[in-house]
């Protein structure tokens, strides 16, 4: 029993890498992921296992270093594995596993403050199961998700003492992605505050210097345009503290935060400094990025281990609360979030989520007739089965004005725009997709093609049921 019992959080993260990746594979092999981020972030993982600079073609702004958008260092060091199987389903199992062996960080916390056993095994669940995992994981891939991982070892093998690893993983979680760097800055105070700790002096310091670096010097610097994604008049130009709770999304992401661990944090505020100024960063200083606002995406991942933290440390103040019966009222308040939001463990109980529709299966056929070198121009979910090549571009819709000769007889015609010169387009018009996967309605994105074929800027070259391979006959201007 003794032995079940210590393989038993082993058991756990496997089987719940297993449904991750499972998820995420599925959701990619039927064409659901995208070029953003999926695609980019292959592209720039293949070029480094290639030892060429991270240049992406397939952003919005095309031949930029990812450098210049995220400070991500986790993609050269796993394009490696790229050298065994370069594909982005690597990435997909690679961020899944990551996450959930992330768990045992927060189990082995959870034991070294001699927590209840089934307390401990209910945090590794909540943790698991948490709503900002499962909506990052079934996501694409992002350097957020495997920031959120080595902050779960950070704080582990900061308060269990492991300096060597403590500085690995603070290396590690800081430039995974650049904003966590604030978070660990807090994560580091708060510890100083409960541990009396010099060490949490040190890494708010290091924290402090790296952010007066990325953005007092780097982005503002040697980045033209300076920080992608801050406010437009400056990072710091909208300090309203009333955006932290301005819009209802905002105020769903404070109530399935904490239900998700049976709101037992809110018992200590001083333990949820960290959380609040994760949020704070998105809320306030990233206002401007609408899709960071609420519960879905990859945005709140980082709360999983900082939430996990705050409840340890509840639970190892209140006594009271280090009962099994706290065990069963967590596991309780995770499965009503999991009923609630309907989130993406769910799906794999669904039919529709194994079954692979005849698009996907057409796609797949087409694509063997792309040259492996080609350069290529694809909607967006086909874009991440493509990306390992230079040249790849996002088939962006627009429209275009005619004084004479229209295509479409009308002075304004549905149309498109790429960059590059690439010589393939590829597409697929099935009414399996929609404006999340064309970027456009179906309609629409069918009348530009055939506008582009009226005025013999493409050529068809092969058709697979909707799905359509093109050669391109001249560049749009």
């Amino acid at each position: 029993m003794k032995f079940f019992v210590r393989i038993l959080p082993y058991l756990v993260c496997i089987l719940f890498f297993i449904a991750y990746s499972t998820l995420s594979v599925v959701r990619h092999d039927h064409y659901q992921s995208f070029g953003f981020d999926l695609g980019i972030n292959d592209q720039i993982t293949w070029e480094y296992s290639k030892f060429k600079p991270p240049i992406t073609t397939i952003d919005h702004i095309p031949f930029i270093s990812k450098l210049d958008v995220h400070i991500e260092t986790v993609y050269p060091l796993l394009s490696p594995l790229y050298w065994i199987w370069s594909d982005p389903r690597m990435l997909l199992i690679l961020q899944a596993g990551f996450v959930c062996f992330s768990g045992l960080a927060v189990y082995f916390l959870a034991k070294r403050y001699r927590i209840n056993i089934w307390i401990q095994f209910a945090l590794l669940f909540s943790y698991l199961t948490f709503y900002g995992v499962q909506n990052a994981l079934w996501f694409d891939v992002h350097s957020a998700t495997f920031a959120a991982a080595f902050t779960a070892w950070f704080i582990y093998c900061l308060v269990t003492k492991k300096t060597k690893l403590t500085i690995l993983f603070f290396v590690l979680a800081i430039t995974g992605k650049e904003n966590v760097a604030g978070t660990i800055f807090l994560i580091s105070v708060v510890y100083y505050f409960i541990a009396k700790d010099k060490k949490g002096i040190y890494f708010s310091i290091a924290s402090l210097l790296y952010l007066a670096i990325t953005f007092g010097i780097y982005f503002p610097n040697f980045v033209e345009g300076g920080y992608r994604f801050e406010d437009p008049g400056g990072l710091f130009s909208n300090l309203n503290p009333l955006l932290m709770i301005n819009t209802p999304e905002k105020l769903q992401v404070y109530w399935y935060t904490f239900l998700s661990y049976g709101f037992l944090s809110l018992l200590n505020p001083l333990y949820l400094i960290p959380v609040l100024g994760n949020l704070a960063s998105y809320f306030i200083l990233g206002a401007s990025v609408t899709t960071a606002q609420g519960l879905f995406l990859q945005y709140r991942i980082v709360l999983a281990p900082l939430m996990s933290w705050a409840t340890i440390l509840i639970i190892t103040k209140h006594k009271w609360l280090n009962k099994t019966y706290v065990a069963v009222y967590l596991v309780m308040c995770v499965l009503v979030v999991q009923y609630v939001l309907h989130l993406p463990l769910s799906y794999l109980a669904k039919q529709w989520f194994w079954g692979e529709p005849q698009a996907a299966r057409n796609i797949d056929k087409l694509i063997t007739y792309l040259p492996n070198d080609a350069s290529v121009v694809s909607q967006n979910n086909i874009t991440p089965h493509i990306s390992e090549r230079s040249n790849i571009f996002t088939l962006w819709p627009a429209t275009k004005n005619f004084v004479n000769s229209s295509p479409c007889q009308k002075t304004s015609c549905n149309w498109f725009r790429w960059s590059g010169n690439p010589q393939y387009l590829i597409v697929d018009t099935s009414s399996d997709w929609d404006a999340r996967h064309l970027l456009e309605n179906i309609p629409d994105f069918v009348d530009g093609l055939k506008n582009l074929e009226q005025a013999k800027i493409i050529e068809r070259y092969k058709v697979i049921g909707n799905a359509k391979l093109f050669k391109i006959m001249q560049q749009l201007n």
